[in-house]
């Protein structure tokens, strides 16, 4: 009884034996590694006796700088344990020598755009006080080396829309007159000669906007003769 019970152990134990030594070296499944670290990618080969080698890098705009593009062995497919997988990684988009657009014209950037193959993204139109309706205020990417061919824009719509009530330029002096108009942002034209507003158009209370017109009537004003 004693010597079956030790035989029963024996064959056990050369069974365990036999099975671990099948899951050492016997096949695995190819895990799926693209999308992961090359990090996370030889940890991940690690725990299955698989090791990694990197074959060389691409350029993907969708998969960012530094993750595994694509791999030789198919995922899911069974390999010998001690096999290597061979991978290549992304190195992003691709880099291009991005121009500065600033102070630009928004169509003829359009055409540099073309002539550079590249394409406009999007444009945002804002006011400025300071930048010509019609130019680039900003870009994005930064100039500089960049990735994508695509640009983000930031242009003037020209300045704030202010309204004002039109002051009164009647019996002012041609000098007073346009002072007032420049403080305004207005354009004053001046009809006849002489150094003293008589009349203007439109007439003082009307609502007006910021880069309006008044047309104002000069004439001489003559000093008194005693």
């Amino acid at each position: 009884m004693f010597k079956k019970l030790l035989y029963i152990i024996g064959l056990i134990a050369v069974a365990l034996i036999i099975y671990k030594a099948v899951d050492f070296y016997g096949p695995v499944k190819v895990p799926i590694l693209a999308g992961k670290s090359v990090n996370e990618a030889e940890r991940l080969l690690r725990d299955k006796r698989l090791s990694l080698i990197v074959e060389g890098e691409d350029y993907d705009p969708a998969i960012p700088e530094g993750q595994i593009i694509r791999q030789d062995a198919k995922p899911g497919k069974e390999i010998k344990r001690g096999s290597a997988i061979r991978v290549f990684v992304s190195s992003g988009a691709v880099k291009v020598s991005m121009p500065s657009f600033e102070g630009q014209i928004l169509d003829e950037v359009k055409l540099t755009l073309i002539n550079l193959g590249m394409k406009i993204g999007k444009v945002t139109r804002v006011s400025s006080e300071t930048v010509e309706a019609g130019r680039v205020i900003a870009q994005r990417p930064l100039p500089g080396n960049a990735a994508g061919n695509e640009v983000n824009f930031l242009v003037s719509k020209g300045m704030y829309n202010v309204s004002y009530i039109c002051p009164s330029f009647v019996n002012k002096s041609i000098d007073d007159a346009r002072g007032l108009a420049g403080l305004l942002g207005l354009t004053l034209i001046e009809l006849e000669t002489g150094n003293r507003v008589t009349s203007q158009k439109p007439e003082a209370g009307t609502v007006i906007n910021r880069g309006d017109s008044v047309e104002v009537t000069l004439s001489r004003s003559w000093g008194l003769w005693f």
